[in-house]
This record gives structure tokens, sequence and C-alpha cells, in this order.
């Protein structure tokens, strides 16, 4: 097994405990469709379906007061908390040196050796308890370990002095505060958006076809195209420099093949897929619901940007449209858990003319972990040509 694939799942596993340092702590499954990794670097949709349904109590030992949480959110807890403290995993856990086979520390994450380990969990039980107890003043924004923490060992409870501004002095803001700002209705949003796009020339956009460069972090950057058959047909080409990889997804079907390897993805992967996709490669990529409503305005770099929010039991969901040009700017998720939300972001920007449609040129997707995160940047974008549908069957056995 790789030692990056190794590393991932020992650092994973740590700053999962490490979480019992700060103030608190749905699963995001990145799809095919949104990570398209290189092999040989995770095995991370193998590691899903190894631990599906299983608890991190189930996997792991001496797991005290985050009891049930399931192991598919184990990653994203780590990270969000490795973030939040700008810690490392040896803070809280114990190392006894490195595996002489594998170069690989190894870790004894049982071990109750360090006491920020058990400060850690007084911390997380404290912040249990504010959320099973306040369920007013946080449902807007709930309390975790970056609450107070912000990236610090250390939480700051005073301001610094001398103030640059008291309390009863007037400021900028207060003027924002007192303005009187219509907010348009959700159909006046959606309006614009559409016409934005191009009006009818975008909601009947039938194919696209992408051609571009994938980048993250880590120095991982290749060609990447991008096949678009609507409504539920993706076909996405990564060209590595060891190897081609196609990503292929017919409604609720789909396949990885690398050379003569092919995995199937299972149903739910594939329509997950879609989803993804549809979000972030077709040129309509959101439509009205009931569920939704107007929540405000916002920055976005130097856009004001109308909020529409939508919220259910599992996420909350944040669309930003430019108030001047109509166009979807951002999308915000927050994946709920019993513990905390996990944040992930994707920017559309370099908005250009697409045969009568506007197409963003660069897509930025943020999660917690910078490893997920990535940008893609397109160099052609071509709309409505003939695709063969033989692109997006089933590969044939070798």
């Amino acid at each position: 097994m790789p030692n990056r694939i190794k590393m991932s799942r020992f650092t994973c596993f740590i700053v999962f405990l490490s979480a019992m340092v700060c103030l608190a702590i749905t699963s995001h499954t990145s799809s095919v469709a949104a990570t398209d990794e290189q092999p040989g670097t995770r095995k991370s949709s193998q590691l899903r379906q190894a631990s599906a349904g299983k608890t991190v109590d189930q996997t792991g030992k001496n797991i005290q007061v985050l009891k049930g949480l399931p192991e598919s959110q184990l990653s994203l807890v780590m990270n969000f908390v490795a973030t939040s403290l700008g810690v490392k995993c040896n803070f809280c856990h114990v190392q006894q040196g490195k595996d002489p086979t594998t170069g690989t520390t190894k870790w004894v994450w049982e071990s109750d050796d360090k006491p920020q380990k058990q400060t850690a969990r007084r911390m997380m039980q404290m912040v249990l308890s504010i959320k099973a107890n306040d369920k007013i003043d946080f449902r807007d924004n709930e309390v975790t370990c970056y609450t107070c923490h912000r990236g610090q060992r250390k939480p700051i409870g005073l301001p610094s002095m001398p103030l640059t501004r008291s309390g009863h002095e007037p400021g900028p803001e207060d003027a924002a505060l007192s303005a009187n700002t219509s907010l348009p209705s959700l159909d006046q949003i959606f309006s614009k958006y559409v016409e934005a796009l191009g009006g009818s020339a975008a909601t009947n956009t039938r194919t696209l076809v992408l051609k571009g460069r994938r980048e993250a972090s880590q120095n991982r950057a290749w060609p990447n195209d991008i096949t678009v058959s609507s409504p539920d047909k993706f076909l996405l080409v990564s060209t590595l420099t060891t190897a081609t990889i196609r990503q292929i997804v017919n409604g609720d079907k789909g396949w990885v093949v690398n050379g003569t390897n092919v995995r199937p993805l299972t149903p739910a992967e594939a329509l997950d897929a879609t989803r993804r996709g549809n979000e972030l490669f077709t040129v309509v990529k959101v439509k009205p619901s009931e569920s939704m409503r107007v929540s405000g305005t916002q920055k976005i770099g130097e856009h004001e940007a109308y909020v529409v929010e939508n919220a259910t039991d599992v996420k909350t969901e944040r669309y930003y449209f430019d108030s001047q040009t109509g166009l979807l700017l951002r999308k915000i998720t927050l994946n709920k858990t019993v513990l905390m939300p996990f944040p992930e972001q994707v920017d559309f920007e370099d908005y250009r003319e697409v045969d009568g449609v506007k197409m963003p040129f660069t897509i930025r997707y943020s999660g917690i972990d910078t490893y997920d995160s990535w940008v893609r940047t397109f160099t052609e974008i071509k709309r409505n040509v003939a695709i063969e549908d033989t692109l997006f069957v089933a590969p044939s056995p070798q």
C-alpha cells in the first residue's frame, strides 16, 4: 500500500482524536465527478465502502466522547479540527517512532498519556452540552471549535489594546445597518439569473464539451476534459503522465476506467455524481424550490450578492447571485452532523459568452481538506455539439 494512503488514514484517525482539544467538533462524499483523484494517492471510495455503516467507536479504541459518530465523517472531522486549532496530531497523541518497513509514523491512538487529550474531552462535553441546551441563540451559527479558537491553540477572550474604536463611536458599518435595503423576490432573482445566462438558449442547452486543466495541492495538475449530455450523462477524461482515466456516468450507472481496471459505481455514487456534475458543469446550475428563501445580501469580493438559502435536516445550501449581473458567484454548503457543520464552497469565475450562453471558465472547489480542493480552468467550451451515446456505455470487459 503506498505511503500516501497509509498516512492519509493514520492522519485522519489522529486528527479525529485531536478534536478533543477543541470546543467542538453530512459526510461530504466527494463524488467521482468532483474529484477524479489520481490513482495511487488515495482509495477513498474503497475505504468508504469498507466502513459503510460503522461508527468510530466500532473502528477505533478508547473512544469516550464521540461514540456514534459515523466513520464516514471521520476525515472531515479531523481536518476541521486541525484547521480550527492550528495543531498537528502529536499535540494530543503519542508517537512511537517510525515503522522500519513502511517509514510511516507509529501512533498509539488509544493512549491517554498526554493531558491535552483529557482537557479536550471536557471541552467536547461542554460543547455538546451547549448544543443540547441552547437551540435558539446558536441555531443560525453553530458553536464549533473554530468559534473560539480561530486557528489558535488558546482562545483569546479579551480585546487587544489600544482599541481602534469603542462601542459608542460611529463607524462605517452603521450606515449599512441603517440602510433600508429592499430585497427582490425569489422569482425575480432566478428570472434574472436565467436571463443573464442566456434565457432560452441556456435552458435549451443539450450538450457541452469543456476542455481545460484541473489543479490541486501537492503538484497534482493535469488536462481534464468533460463531456456533458443532459440530463444525466457525463464523461470526465483525466490525462496523467502515467495513465488516462475515464469516469463515465449514465443515469444510475457509472464506471471508473484506468487501463484494464474498471470499477463500477454504485447507483448512489452514480446519482451523486450526476447531481454534482449538474451543479458544476451545466449552464443552469440551480433551480428554485419551495424550500428556498432570500436571506439577505453579502459582499463577494467587489460584488454585492443576493443570498438564497435552502435549509434541510441534513444540510444548508447558500447561493450568492450578483445583484448587478444576476450571475451565480458562489455556493456554500454546510453538511450537518451531531457535532458541527462541515463547509464546502464552490466559486464560479471568469464568465464568458459561449454560443449565446454565459459560462464560468474558472471553477474553484474548496473543502475542509486542501487535498480535496481543486481549481478547474477551461480553455475551450462548446455548446450543443453532436455527441455519440457510445461515449457513455459500459466499458467492454477485458
